[in-house]
Order: C-alpha cells, then structure tokens, then sequence
C-alpha cells in the first residue's frame, strides 16, 4: 500500500468547511473530498498538501 499523504480540501462555497484527510495522491484526495461532503468534484476549489507544522506538535 503506498503511503498517505495529508491534504486540505477547499470548497468553492464558502459554507463548506476545508476537510483535512490523508490519500494516495491529489486525485484520490479530491474524490475523497467529493464523496464526504457529498458534492460533485467540480465544486472543489483547491487541494493541497499539508506541509506546516502544527504548533502543538512543534512544541513536543
């Protein structure tokens, strides 16, 4: 199995919360995304891998 990466999803309506989750690569991201939040992959705006540090784990 190939290792998962974080991702941050954007919407296009601003009333849907960003949704963090792990996949293969942007493409399953984004099918994952459209399928949680039950909208077509057009509604979509960004995906993005996760690469800062959260602060809370930086403190560790």
């Amino acid at each position: 199995m190939p290792d998962l990466l974080p991702f941050r999803i954007h919407f296009e309506d601003p009333e849907i919360a960003p949704l963090d989750l792990d996949a293969r690569d942007a493409k399953h991201a984004r099918q994952l995304a459209a399928t949680r939040r039950g909208v077509p992959a057009g509604a979509i705006r960004k995906v993005k891998i996760i690469t800062e540090i959260q602060s809370s784990e930086a403190a560790e």
